[in-house]
């Protein structure tokens, strides 16, 4: 439910709402207070039927009542009209800046790690990723460094001043992440409905954000209720798209840029995507990167790698010096959509 207050309406009115609120069940930490130039919305969390419309829209600071059925109202731009922006120590904005995001797609040592950091800085990137942790399909595949990676991302951020983010797939490396002060966790595509470890990060005191990949054929009302059970705790959640995989076998899966387009305006959360797992394939990575900003997309999570033919892990969709032209031709479109009035 949304109570919309009228423009006239000041702090007074409002202070007066939420105590009537929390006289009906609704305490502060219940509401989403959303402020306009010309408006106050207020959002109720939770349960809304036992709530008498009648008598709040019959209050002289309330203009109207709404009540919403998506389940995951929370999230929705009826609910929380602008765009949720999502603040990094460094002082990058994701939800306003653009957020580029690459690195290798593990971290295989200090030396692979160091020389693609830089590469990818130099090539503009905001955000490093490396993944410490890999899932892997078969177990005996290298599994990443565990700790000592985290250990490497934390002297890659001091290095080269730029937040990182990596992959935590078990609630019991909660008190690493904390130990190496990840900046962004990520919960990747084969853990996007593990609801055990959703709810345990959402439970975290002092949260950092978190990135939800979709996973593969997962629908967009199931990728919602999992963004929903972190944001419960946790409302810096961040989206992130990378495709399904299909019975083509030329690509590894294939990006539903519908999913961005679709979640961008119907929801208030940041949506990246990802075209290096979205296709699998290095060719069509930057093609497929500059069409997911093009279609909405806040950022891009991209693979990229020193030395390609020689990484442990997914180097058939790493970019190498080639992301250096990429980087300015994403900003480009992102400048073009900005102008547009269309983000």
């Amino acid at each position: 439910m949304i109570i919309q207050m009228e423009a006239k309406a000041g702090e007074k009115q409002l202070e007066r709402l939420v105590e009537r609120l929390g006289n009906d069940g609704f305490p502060p930490e219940m509401l989403d207070i959303s402020r306009g130039d010309t408006f106050i919305l207020v959002g109720l969390k939770g349960d809304t039927r036992a709530i008498d419309e009648g008598a709040y829209r019959a209050l002289d600071y309330v203009l109207d009542v709404i009540r919403i059925s998506d389940p995951c109202k929370e999230l929705t731009r009826d609910f929380h009209p602008r765009p949720s922006i999502i603040r990094l120590g460094s002082g990058l904005r994701i939800g306003k800046d653009l957020a580029v995001i690459a690195g290798p797609c593990a971290i295989e040592s200090r030396d692979q790690l160091m020389k693609t950091a830089k590469l990818v800085v130099d090539a503009g990137a905001n955000i490093l990723r490396g993944g410490a942790f890999k899932p892997r399909t078969i177990h005996r595949s290298f599994q990443g460094l565990r700790e000592d990676g985290l250990k490497l991302l934390a002297e890659a951020r001091e290095k080269f001043g730029i937040p990182v983010i990596t992959e935590i797939m078990d609630a019991r490396d909660i008190h690493l992440f904390v130990e190496y002060d990840i900046d962004i966790w990520q919960v990747g595509a084969r853990n996007c409905l593990n609801y055990t470890l959703l709810d345990a990060l959402a439970e975290m005191k002092n949260p950092k954000p978190v990135v939800l990949k979709r996973g593969d054929h997962v629908s967009i009302s199931e990728f919602l209720g999992a963004a929903l059970r972190l944001y419960d705790g946790n409302t810096k959640v961040i989206l992130c798209e990378r495709g399904d995989k299909t019975v083509d076998p030329v690509y590894r899966n294939v990006l539903n840029l519908n999913n961005v387009a679709w979640l961008k305006k119907r929801y208030h959360l940041p949506v990246l995507v990802d075209p290096s797992h979205g296709t699998g394939v290095r060719q069509i990575v930057p093609d497929m990167a500059l069409a997911g900003i093009a279609a909405g997309a806040d950022g891009l999570m991209v693979e990229v790698h020193h030395k390609p033919e020689e990484a442990l892990c997914d180097g058939a969709q790493s970019l190498s010096a080639d992301f250096k032209k990429l980087t300015p031709l994403v900003r480009q479109v992102f400048e073009l959509r900005r102008q547009a009035k269309m983000l």
